[in-house]
């Protein structure tokens, strides 16, 4: 008997170590776990029904599970909801609202699991005394978050504008416990041929709404419209802050690149050549973004607004190019019946060169230059096919304004919840270089601005129309359109003439014009 029940013994240590005994235990504790947490929100529930106006203050919260973050981060991310509840007039229900904006913050720094229950209580040396009923009744709460792994590596495929790409990267999350981020990453593309960077990212002042970035980058691009590949080594600087009340994201970068004209096709045109080469470019911008859209890649409603100005080489800035640039940008997307929007966009910019140091307003170089046109800006022509061109280079100009009209329709047989739709739209843009004006012998850029602004305002832009089937996938948005031009400048072979594309068109990206 003592035998057999050794062999029973020994047996139930065996399977308590193999993986279908350690799966189910996991399973169980799970559910354990989330049969405690549904509890816990039952007796919240009920106690904010019954409760939710009674006055209280925080005695003390409390963040457990987060050995690898410094105590200073997690006490400011904390002490909005602590000192909210020192002001007077706090109920229970303010309570809860402000420990679901310290569970927020937390969860937008991406270091924690997601799902992070919290507790409510009061503290144990507390006793209620019914004679005074409306005395503020302290709480204690606890958040219980669970850190991620500290070391992310993956690998994998990326859509981007006009372009795919296979990518391997590597992330340090939590890198001195107040939610920095340390991202490497190399990838190929299929115009972006080669681009690695290191990237260090950390919130200012533990604020889920602020943080700096620090980059360093070196990317090889295929811009074989304007018959050259573009080499960029460099660093740039960013600070980043969110407005939510507004809906405004903002951003103020810093960005010195090295960048190399180079690879020059066989028939690249003069005017490509001439700017080929080495340039530096040192530079200030500012980016203003408010967006309302319900959904980015695919809008059914809401409007977007966008504002870049960047200047370059003047001042204690230095650098090889000297320019102010300026971008605007706004499109909408209005529900007209169920599962038809009608969509459409304006944007538009100027190149204006500056003076750097003792040497005067030089000429912009292709590299500076705006190019529009492809399968996700200006469809109907080929990329960078509006404006000047010398051949079937794309020289790119100073000036340009483009807009678009279109309406999205369910796919037949499909719900209006799918991300399949037809299209119909109607696009176009004017690209211009800066001119001087007529009989005008020696131009000054503001003159010659002047003018080429009008003539930009005045003239018929180029453009095309087409129908099409979109799909709108979480990560990008696939177009295939068939396009028919309708205005063109030049015929094509001619010297400078636009490059259009009648016929079936196909695009992937993030952002669509």
């Amino acid at each position: 008997m003592a035998a057999g029940g050794s062999g029973d013994v020994f047996d139930i240590l065996k399977d308590a170590g193999s993986p279908e005994t350690v799966a189910a235990q996991r399973a169980t504790q799970k559910a354990h776990d989330e049969e405690i947490s549904v509890k816990a929100q039952r007796r919240a529930a009920e106690t904010i029904q019954g409760h939710s106006s009674q006055p209280v203050y925080f005695d003390s919260i409390t963040v457990l599970g987060a050995p690898r973050t410094r105590r200073s981060f997690l006490e400011k991310l904390v002490k909005p909801a602590l000192d909210r509840s020192d002001q007077g007039d706090f109920t229970l229900k303010d309570a809860l609202r402000e420990l679901s904006k310290t569970i927020n913050g937390l969860q937008h720094f991406e270091i924690f699991n997601p799902n992070i229950p919290f507790y409510i209580d009061t503290p144990s040396n507390y006793k209620y005394d019914p004679k005074t009923p409306n005395n503020p009744i302290p709480l204690s709460a606890i958040i219980n978050v669970k850190e991620k792994s500290r070391i992310l590596v993956k690998s994998g495929t990326d859509l981007g504008n006009t372009e795919g790409s296979a990518y391997l990267q590597g992330s340090l999350r939590n890198v001195f416990g107040g939610a920095e981020f340390l991202h490497i990453s190399a990838s190929k593309g299929t115009r972006t041929r080669s681009a690695y960077d290191a990237t260090f990212t950390t919130p200012i002042n533990s604020s889920p709404l602020a943080a700096i970035e620090l980059k360093g980058l070196s990317t090889a691009r295929d811009n074989s419209h304007s018959s050259h590949t573009e080499l960029s080594r460099g660093f740039i600087g960013t600070v980043r802050w969110a407005t939510p009340a507004y809906k405004l994201k903002q951003s103020i970068s810093y960005e010195g690149l090295w960048r190399t004209l180079t690879e020059l096709h066989d028939d690249a045109s003069d005017s490509v050549r001439r700017d080929c080469g080495d340039s530096m470019k040192s530079a200030i911008s500012h980016l203003l973004t408010r967006d309302t859209r319900d959904n980015p890649i695919l809008p059914s409603s809401g409007t977007l607004l966008r504002l870049r100005n960047s200047i370059a080489g003047i001042g204690p800035l230095k650098g090889t190019v000297a320019h102010w640039k300026s971008e605007a940008e706004t499109a909408l997307a209005y529900p007209l019946f169920k599962g038809i929007t009608v969509s459409s966009s304006v944007r538009g910019g100027i190149l204006y060169p500056l003076a750097s140091g003792d040497s005067g307003q030089k000429p912009s170089t292709i590299a500076d230059r705006f190019h529009i046109g492809g399968a996700n800006d200006v469809r109907g022509f080929q990329t960078g096919g509006l404006g000047p061109h010398s051949g079937k280079d794309s020289l790119g100009g100073d000036a340009y304004v483009a807009g678009s009209l279109g309406l999205l329709f369910p796919f037949p047989r499909v719900g209006t919840d799918s991300g399949l739709r037809l299209q119909a739209f109607i696009n176009g843009g004017r690209l211009l270089a800066l001119e001087k004006p007529p009989g005008v012998q020696d131009m000054n850029v503001a003159q010659g601005m002047k003018y080429t602004v009008s003539r930009l305002l005045t003239e018929a832009p180029s453009l095309a129309a087409g129908v099409g089937i979109v799909y709108g996938h979480p990560v990008a948005r696939f177009e295939l359109n068939f396009c028919l031009p309708i205005a063109v400048r030049g015929t094509y072979g001619e010297e400078g003439a636009e490059r259009a594309r009648k016929g079936l068109q196909f695009g992937v990206g993030v952002e669509f014009a």
